[in-house]
């Protein structure tokens, strides 16, 4: 299926915003024109070769695999080059006219001049920077929730922030715009900007209850982003000039602006603890922005500023009692008449009715469902079938009503229900259901409840997703199976299901699935795979057996399907002496410090569309070459050791979930501390750091080394209190030194440009960082040798510093 009207229409509008910005001064006519036209030389170029190629193919008949995938770019990409080709030969018809005669200089924009006071200089950074990290968390937490919640996609995210931050304040210098209150207004909007398109594009592409493919993620977040992270980047740097005519030098600035990064983190935090919705804080913000702008540079009416603080008051009270949420929930599962919505901590619940049926969305994929049979019979009886006597239960996450149901056929004493999100519990458990006499809810992480508690069991389910982010992957780890296996009584079982239940098993999947079952072998002595809708894998002490419905039959358990009248134990055995002989013993075991399942889980879900896998890994590419566009060699050490810094930031919060568990407030201590560093560094003049490039590189890769000798021993205390200061500390020091090189490389009387040069690269060497850390050096190389990697990136931005001038380190 190709997306004709989707895609043009998409096209025309990125035009539009592209066109909005010219016309608003952010940038000139001429970059807009060269813009475009090189999109559609790009385009052309592209769709042409396509062409020619599957003429070839077809005059020759040729089998080139490659080819078919080119065909369907080739009409998306032929589409979005048919809208702008004729939108943009219309909008300037004229000038392909007059191409060849000289153009007229615009009229300069009108200067309104800025209150000569350091305070609201002062006041205008904090709020962008309030304002700009509020934003990014919230629609980091909206996109996260769309797109699948893994760690590509959240590195994609960041990048394309980072990047599309970097364009705007490269644009700012070239821009004759000086009206800051002009600036601020189209800051303030251009947070609606991104939730309109939001909207808009998942209407057009993304399917109800669907995980989007990883390329229509990247796409449509970067999408999402554009508009207003050019226009943050690029009011950030006019902020900086505006400061350095009333003697704030760079450094200073940057430390104000990240000031109020921190406190929108605490602030965010505090509001997305369950008291408002996402939507409701988003909505908030903006009234925040354009409010602020109009009260600070169009009213001066005493009068007038006092109605208008009461509309605001009015509008803000509507949307906090109100729920917003509802309307925005609506939109995005089309088709799904919503009920009601909450956002959480740790995901949004949603609860809709589709053809008189109420189903239960986590995080925008369905989770309850009625008539389940299938999917609730096997996550508990293939665990269970296998078990003598089961008597004390841990489940695990997953729909606990209907598993519940399926436990019930058995003589359990005891059940403990184990989810960390309070709100998503109280949904899936109704009041009198049968077991609740037995049942204890746990609202904990899970990796947290098995090291802490003392409790023992006879089976222990876990129906949690496959470990498709680091977060995830600690589930299936080594050490998580041993403390499983510490907490079941003898002949205990556990099962998990690490993915679905691949037809045909190519090498991605293996990859994933040896990975896994030979961490499950290290620690049980026996493993059976079973196939059924989903791949299981049942573990235990004593010998399993792979004949379901003969152990049904023996404990007089009736089910629907897994039973001998749907299922056949010479099948179920076959297929999973199937899977046991391509399984491959080789591959690495999957550990807390080498998270490796979580790479071959992305690598695995790459492969189910291969259609898509070359863009996709084209595009990265294309994200990094525009990431070493701000390299230069003045700036090299703030590039690198931006990288590092961000590199770092991944390492610690894993290690944070490594130790104390998936906590969201405690991640936020820990990228305060970061940001609090960073804001130390740039704000203050530390005179031992001051223009001493050869001392800061020095501590800085002291710093990294010693957290890779001693994050290991980090991991194995048991005081979270003592667990978190140390992390915070960890993060805090090299961020002073970092923020430190931005201070020096922007002194007083500096240009503009330097200044946004430098910024550049702290963007876009800290978007390569969370992309590459996060997707491939932890999953790969581990936690250790990821932290032995920033020492060396650091060293490369000392030689960077060193060719641009020697004399800085003497």
């Amino acid at each position: 299926m190709y997306h004709v009207i989707s895609t043009g229409l998409t096209t025309i509008i990125l035009y539009l915003v592209s066109y909005f910005f010219y016309r608003s001064g952010f940038y000139s006519l001429q970059f807009h024109r060269r813009l475009w036209n090189t999109i559609l030389a790009v385009t052309f170029v592209f769709t042409a070769l396509a062409g020619l190629s599957l003429a070839l193919q077809i005059t020759y008949k040729w089998d080139i695999p490659v080819i078919k995938t080119i065909l369907k770019w080739h009409v998306e990409v032929g589409i979005g080059m048919a809208a702008t080709g004729m939108f943009h030969l219309l909008w300037h018809f004229s000038y392909f006219i007059k191409i060849f005669r000289k153009e007229e200089t615009g009229d300069t924009e009108n200067i309104r001049s800025y209150p000569d006071s350091k305070t609201d200089i002062a006041a205008n950074l904090f709020i962008t920077g309030f304002i700009s990290s509020s934003v990014q968390l919230l629609l980091l937490k909206e996109l996260m929730n769309i797109t699948g919640g893994y760690e590509l996609i959240a590195g994609a995210f960041l990048c394309s922030w980072l990047i599309g931050s970097a364009a705007g304040s490269g644009l700012a210098p070239r821009s004759s715009m000086t009206d800051l209150g002009k600036i601020n207004l189209y800051f303030s909007s251009g947070p609606l900007i991104s939730v309109l398109l939001l909207l808009l594009l998942s209407r057009l592409f993304l399917r109800t209850g669907e995980t989007p493919s990883f390329l229509a993620g990247i796409v449509f977040t970067g999408l999402v982003l554009v508009p207003f992270c050019l226009i943050s980047g690029f009011t950030f740097i006019k902020l900086l000039s505006a400061g350095t005519t009333r003697n704030y030098i760079p450094g200073k600035s940057f430390s104000i602006e990240t000031a109020g990064g921190i406190a929108a983190g605490i602030v965010i935090s505090i509001l997305s603890a369950g008291i408002l919705n996402t939507y409701q804080i988003l909505l908030l913000i903006i009234t925040l922005g354009i409010s602020y702008t109009i009260l600070t540079f169009y009213l001066t009416n005493k009068g007038h500023k006092t109605g208008f603080k009461f509309a605001v008051l009015i509008f803000a009270v509507l949307t906090i009692i109100s729920s917003p949420d509802k309307f925005f929930r609506q939109i995005l599962l089309r088709g799904i008449k919503v009920a009601e919505t909450e956002d959480t901590p740790y995901g949004n619940v949603t609860r809709g009715v589709y053809h008189d049926e109420i189903s239960t969305y986590y995080d925008q994929r369905l989770l309850i469902y009625n008539n389940d049979a299938v999917e609730s019979e096997e996550d508990i009886h293939y665990a269970m079938l296998q078990a003598d006597n089961p008597e004390d239960i841990l489940l695990i996450s997953g729909p606990v009503s209907s598993r519940l149901q399926e436990i019930s056929k058995y003589d359990v004493q005891k059940v403990i229900y184990v989810e960390r999100d309070p709100a998503l519990t109280e949904i899936t458990v109704p009041a009198g259901m049968e077991l609740s006499s037995v049942l204890r809810i746990e609202n904990e992480d899970a990796f947290s409840y098995i090291k802490n508690t003392n409790e023992k069991f006879d089976v222990v389910i876990m129906l949690l997703p496959p470990p498709s982010s680091l977060s995830l992957n600690r589930f299936y780890t080594h050490e998580f199976f041993a403390e499983v296996k510490g907490k079941m009584d003898s002949g205990g079982v556990f099962s998990c299901s690490p993915g679905i239940n691949p037809n045909y098993f190519n090498k991605e999947s293996v990859n994933l699935y040896s990975s896994i079952y030979n961490s499950l072998k290290s620690v049980f002595k026996s493993v059976v795979p079973v196939s059924g809708n989903k791949l299981y894998f049942v573990a235990s002490e004593k010998d399993l057996s792979t004949f379901i419905c003969q152990l049904a039959r023996e404990k007089n358990i009736n089910n629907k399907y897994v039973g001998p009248d749907y299922l056949s134990d010479d099948l179920i055995t076959a297929r999973s002496d199937e899977v046991i002989s391509l399984l491959d013993s080789s591959i690495k075991r999957n550990s807390a410090t080498l998270p490796i399942a979580c790479f071959y889980y992305q690598s695995f879900n790459l492969s189910k569309n291969m259609s898509e896998k070359i863009p996709a890994i084209v595009l990265l590419a294309g994200l990094f070459a525009l990431s070493l566009k701000a390299l230069r060699k003045d700036n090299g050490i703030m590039y690198f050791s931006a990288l590092a810094l961000a590199g770092f930031e991944i390492i610690l919060l894993l290690v944070l979930q490594l130790t104390v568990g998936n906590m969201y407030q405690l991640t936020g201590l820990i990228i305060a501390g970061l940001m609090t560093g960073l804001a130390v560094g740039s704000g203050t003049n530390i005179t031992i750091l001051k223009n001493k490039y050869f001392i800061k590189v020095f501590l800085l890769i002291s710093l990294y080394i010693i957290m890779g000798f001693t994050a290991g021993k980090i991991m194995t205390l048991s005081s979270r209190f003592v667990v978190v200061g140390l992390l915070v500390l960890a993060g805090f020091f090299p961020a002073v030194v970092t923020g430190s090189f931005f201070r020096d490389l922007t002194p007083a009387g500096k240009s503009d440009s330097n200044t946004s040069r430098v910024y550049s690269a702290d963007l876009a060497g800290s978007a390569v960082g969370f992309i590459a850390f996060s997707g491939l050096a932890v999953p790969l190389l581990g936690v250790t040798l990821s932290i032995f990697l920033l020492p060396v990136l650091v060293f490369t931005g000392f030689l960077f510093a060193l060719m641009s001038n020697k004399r800085l380190f003497y």
